[in-house]
C-alpha cells in the first residue's frame, strides 16, 4: 500500500506486515526525482498502475493553485 503523507511531504509505502518506510520524497519543495531527491508541497493521493508505475497528486504544486 502506498500513502501521501501531506504534511511530511512523502510518499511512504507499507507493507503487508505493517513496515512503513519512505518510497519518495524529502523536504518541501517542488523536484522530480526518485527516492529522496523527490520533493513535494503537500501530496494528497497516490495511484499505482498495472506496471507498478506510481503516480502522485501533488496539491500545491499545481501551476495554478493560489493557496
Amino acid at each position: 500500500m502506498y500513502v501521501a503523507d501531506r504534511n511530511n511531504h512523502r510518499i511512504r509505502k507499507i507493507t503487508a506486515s505493517g513496515v512503513v518506510s519512505t518510497l519518495a520524497g524529502s523536504t518541501y519543495g517542488y523536484a522530480d526525482g526518485t527516492g529522496t531527491s523527490a520533493k513535494f508541497n503537500r501530496p494528497i493521493g497516490v495511484a499505482v498502475d498495472g506496471a507498478g508505475n506510481v503516480y502522485v497528486a501533488d496539491e500545491y504544486n499545481h501551476p495554478h493553485s493560489k493557496k
